[in-house]
């Protein structure tokens, strides 16, 4: 396989990387939210004299975590993402960069 022609990369945009390290925590956070309502549906279910009062305050809580868990952790993971990018673009602009490899693609 032979290499492509070598491109230097010195810079991201800070915000690119900041969108995909949100998203993906907002992902986790999503899936966080999902234990977290079945762990207090369940809690407040068994705590309650009434099955359907435990449920009603449990899914009613629940609901709220699978909203709001996943903006939280997305605007955390944005944050830490968007410092990410511009100690990126710091280190890699004085060191010279990385070096990355690139082919064209032929069409058959």
């Amino acid at each position: 396989m032979a290499k492509g022609t070598k491109t230097v990369v010195t810079g991201v945009q800070a915000s690119s990387i900041a969108l995909f390290e949100g998203v993906l925590a907002a992902a986790i956070g999503f899936f966080v939210a999902i234990v977290y309502s079945l762990r207090v549906t369940i809690n407040l279910t068994q705590e309650t004299s009434s099955v359907l009062a435990g449920l009603s305050f449990g899914l009613v809580t629940g609901a709220l975590g699978i909203i709001i868990l996943p903006l939280v952790y997305f605007a955390i993971g944005w944050l830490i993402g968007y410092v990410h990018g511009l100690v990126f673009n710091a280190i890699a602009g004085t060191s010279g960069g990385i070096g990355v490899y690139l082919d064209q693609a032929s069409k058959k």
